[in-house]
């Protein structure tokens, strides 16, 4: 910024550029004295200060114009210069005398009081007549200048506000205010991918929290790649990305997209799940069911997990065991066409035994399993224990009918559980038309475009779908609303009390007539244990029926023989 000869006489000879100076005596002069180089670089605001006694030495006009000093007045010299300056009565604690050099210019910001305002400093160290001075040069900012700095220092306080500084995505606290806003924004549809790193604790602790902070970068950059700024990391591992006014065409190919790239690194694994909705009603609901799906799908992969560093990949290790030890085994209840007293299906029931050998029930023991997000192991323990039974069946010259899974929530909507299911099927050459998969009211929980799709799609893949538990909440009307179910199962508590009250009767007809207009929806009741509640239900038109009046759940090799064997 200063003139260049004056720059390089100061490098090479500081004591020289003063000569004139000197000549006019030996003590220190007044700031009328001052040396002539100084006093006409009236182009910049210049003054100077005495490093080691804080004295302000010398200012040029310029300098008093911009702080808004009286030219003639020349009695700030010698004072402190944090006094003439900053209106201070000690040293500012922002000082930076001790960074000067005399090789080159030190730069930086400091507030005014007399003008309020900020200017640019440029100093330099250079030494005279024995003592260190500061050569300060002030910069007034323009007004698009000083609008330019606004907006860098708004751009800063955002990134420090919004932005994860590992990642470079937005925060937590972004995505936070984000969701506040959609629901009052003209937004048609959103889409939200919710994505987890499976295991990320356990390559922090085998590898290093460096080897884990690059994974983190690089999912980010991935995530970014396909859904772009509205991409956030809300979570040690966890990550989430919003499309916004997408059609579901367009976002699933995305998430395709997304998780082809994932399944491409060898270095991590990502647990996805995703959501499309046409509104952005009830966006919290939304964002939960996302994560719900996410957490589903990360449940299938705690058994790939060291046991050591994950505590439900730890419980998933020993539940996998213990179905291994054969602890776990399915039981058969008859379906029974009640006109007719033929057996017509049956309901795969899981048991555990404990290690002397007892039976428990299911109530205590599937409930954990639910809670600690470990169900689908069991899920899937049944439905290739059914799929053996049926294999079994037909190689042994038995009858093959339609048997029931109960299927959890959890393992429903995880990732490719359908796909897997299939394959499950396929394995042991059975047809998934023989799988009946029952659902409880819980499912009417769910977003309606997830479970409308759940549905479609377990229909598509050949299954039939029950509701279970019917007449429990007033959401299993919505859900019959919604989508199709093949059955529709009474719950036990309407079946016991449809002998004697006639409200039970006339909502249990309704309920089956409405059934038999929906075309091809069959009726269940559960329960049935006397002869009495048989009756009724034969008069009021039920098709089926499961109960102690006709059988226990039976171990497999007894209903074989009961059942099965020809």
């Amino acid at each position: 910024i200063l003139k260049k000869p004056f720059l390089t006489k100061v490098k090479v000879a500081p004591g020289n550029i003063y000569k004139r100076g000197a000549e006019m005596g030996s003590k220190m002069m007044g700031c009328d004295e001052f040396p002539q180089i100084a006093r006409t670089e009236t182009a910049r605001a210049i003054y100077l200060i005495d490093v080691d006694t804080c004295e302000l030495v010398y200012m040029n006009k310029s300098a008093k114009d911009m702080l808004q000093l009286a030219y003639e007045d020349d009695s700030y010299c010698g004072k402190k210069c944090y006094t003439v300056l900053q209106g201070l009565s000690s040293k500012c604690s922002f000082c930076r005398n001790n960074l000067l050099t005399t090789e080159r210019m030190f730069v930086e910001e400091i507030y005014q009081p007399l003008v309020q305002r900020y200017l640019q400093v440029k100093s330099i160290l250079f030494n005279y007549m024995g003592r260190r001075l500061r050569l300060e040069i002030l910069y007034n900012f323009k007004e698009e200048e000083l609008e330019k700095q606004k907006k860098y220092l708004d751009q800063k306080l955002e990134q420090i506000r919004w932005v994860d500084n590992l990642t470079g995505l937005y925060n937590r606290e972004k995505y936070s205010s984000l969701l506040k806003d959609i629901e009052t924004k003209k937004i048609r549809q959103i889409g939200i991918v919710d994505m987890d790193i499976n295991g990320l604790r356990n390559i922090n602790a085998t590898k290093g929290y460096q080897s884990g902070d690059r994974i983190l970068i690089r999912i980010a950059a991935l995530i970014k790649s396909v859904f772009g700024v509205n991409s956030f990391r809300v979570g040690s591992d966890e990550f989430v990305s919003l499309a916004l006014n997408m059609d579901k065409v367009d976002f699933e190919a995305k998430v395709t997209a997304l998780k082809a790239k994932f399944s491409a690194e060898t270095d991590f694994r990502v647990s996805v799940g995703s959501l499309w909705s046409d509104n952005c009603r009830d966006i919290y609901k939304k964002v939960s069911q996302a994560n719900a799906v996410m957490e589903a799908t990360k449940s299938f992969g705690y058994k790939n997990l060291t046991a050591d560093y994950n505590h439900k990949a730890e419980s998933a290790h020993r539940l996998l065991a213990e179905i291994a030890e054969g602890r776990f085994k399915v039981h058969l209840q008859p379906k029974i066409n009640l006109q007719t007293g033929l057996i017509e299906g049956a309901e795969a029931l899981v048991r555990k035994i404990d290690e002397q050998g007892v039976i428990i029930s299911p109530d205590n023991f599937i409930p954990d399993y639910e809670e600690n997000g470990l169900i689908n192991y069991i899920d899937i323990f049944v439905l290739k224990t059914v799929c053996r039974m049926l294999k079994d069946w037909r190689e042994r010259g038995g009858r093959v009918f339609k048997v029931s899974v109960n299927v959890s929530r959890v393992t429903l909507i995880a990732e490719d559980t359908i796909k897997n299911g299939v394959a499950i099927c396929k394995k042991y050459g059975i047809d998934p038309c023989l799988i009946d998969v029952e659902i409880t009211e819980s499912f009417g929980l769910l977003e309606k475009e997830l479970l409308v799709d759940l549905i479609k799609r377990m229909h598509e893949a050949g299954f039939s779908i029950s509701m279970d538990d019917f007449g429990t909440s007033f959401s299993n009307l919505e859900l019959l609303s919604q989508v199709h179910f093949d059955t529709v199962k009474f719950d036990k508590s309407l079946t016991d009390s449809i002998v004697d009250n006639p409200k039970t009767q006339i909502l249990f007809k309704a309920a089956v007539s409405m059934c038999r207009e929906f075309g091809d929806t069959l009726t269940l009741a559960e329960g049935i244990e006397n002869e009495e509640q048989l009756k009724v239900l034969q008069k009021l038109g039920c098709q089926l029926g499961q109960g102690y009046y006709f059988a226990r759940p039976l171990p497999e090799d007894e209903f074989w023989e009961r059942y099965i064997k020809k």
